[in-house]
């Protein structure tokens, strides 16, 4: 029974609309039953695996839920691979990064979080959190829920007392891990720094290991429409069939019922959940390309036209992160759509209908 369930979990794979998907479904699902395969009690772990069958049934019939679900497992936007992603942005893997100073002296336990440059731009851009709050640098640093009475020269520390240090680390370290669970991490990292600053000891450049297989101009190849071919006719009812593992004469493969358009706009909103970074030394020129126009993001008035520009790290400005949308073809609320350039045909039909308008005669007044 567990053989043929891990078969047609196989099979209901190689139905889906990319290749990419389709390794990483598979490839999960041989991990999963190679792990669990000496189970004492196995009905748990095959109850969980019928689910995820049903789930790829549904998606193959056209579900747009769980496709959009497993894009997010697939691209690191939640799970396992998010954390994976995340995980280079962290100063435990930024080498002789400086620590903070202990709350507690003597306690090393106490240091607060460590902030670099491309973790406190992730944390401090509204593009990639999933929520619309926005910190500044300094709010990162200094988390709003510190009291007042956390500055031992302030009013309320003298006629209070002093508050806290144990209460003010765990401030910071649930304020630090709240904003992490948030952050939708980039899938590969750019810089313009040249050859001899990457050299240098205090400049380091995070990397994800898929830079080389430039994943964001697969995912912009998926989401733009394919001139090569043409669109598949609405008259003929085997464009309307199930998907097949061929591609059909549309140039992408489809979901079932669904057409090819669905599915680019499926990777549009993709797109919206990922972000690009660029680091560049802060002594660096800064060009137009680093320049990032003014966003209307969603939150808080005050921060509804707010620019988003790249955001110096407080405590080592040798570098600078700066965080953008992925792509033109972005399909978000808060991105403003592109203007379609009208065709020669479109253009016609309004010199036709200019032409044709009645041409209104005034009387002469006696």
């Amino acid at each position: 029974m567990a053989l043929a369930l891990y078969r047609s979990i196989l099979r209901e794979a190689g139905y889906l609309p990319h290749p990419y998907v389709q390794l990483f479904v598979k490839g999960r699902t041989k991990d999963y039953f190679r792990t669990h395969r000496n189970a004492q009690d196995p009905s748990k772990y095959l109850k969980r695996a019928r689910c995820e069958l049903r789930k790829l049934q549904r998606i193959n019939a056209g579900a747009q839920k769980p496709f959009m679900r497993l894009l997010w497992y697939a691209f690191g936007r939640t799970g396992a691979f998010r954390r994976e992603l995340i995980k280079p942005h962290f100063a435990e893997y930024y080498p002789n990064f400086p620590k903070r100073e202990a709350i507690i002296p003597g306690v090393e336990e106490s240091r607060p979080p460590s902030y670099p440059p491309t973790l406190l731009a992730l944390v401090t851009s509204a593009i990639s959190k999933t929520t619309d709050k926005q910190y500044s640098a300094e709010e990162v640093l200094n988390p709003r829920k510190l009291p007042e009475r956390a500055d031992p020269t302030s009013e309320e520390a003298r006629l209070l007392g002093p508050f806290s240090l144990r209460r003010k680390k765990n401030i910071h370290r649930r304020f630090f891990v709240e904003q992490t669970d948030r952050i939708l991490p980039p899938l590969a990292v750019s810089s313009s720094a040249t050859t001899a600053d990457q050299t240098k000891p205090d400049i380091f450049i995070p990397s994800t290991g898929l830079e080389r297989w430039n994943p964001m101009e697969m995912l912009e190849t998926l989401a733009s429409p394919n001139p090569m071919y043409s669109p598949p006719s609405r008259s003929k009812p085997e464009d309307r069939l199930p998907l097949s593992p061929t591609p059909r004469k549309s140039g992408h493969l489809r979901l079932g019922g669904r057409s090819s358009r669905w599915l680019r706009r499926r990777y549009r909103e993709l797109l919206a959940s990922i972000p690009t970074m660029k680091v560049r030394t802060a002594d660096g020129p800064q060009g137009e390309e680093d320049e990032q126009p003014t966003e209307k993001i969603k939150g808080k008035k005050s921060m509804r036209n707010r620019s988003i520009q790249s955001i110096p790290n407080l405590e080592r400005p040798t570098t600078r992160a700066q965080v953008a949308w992925s792509s033109d073809l972005v399909l978000s609320p808060d991105k403003p759509g592109l203007l379609r350039s009208m065709t020669a045909r479109e253009l016609q039909w309004i010199r036709d209908a200019e032409l044709s308008k009645p041409v209104a005669v005034k009387k002469s007044s006696k």
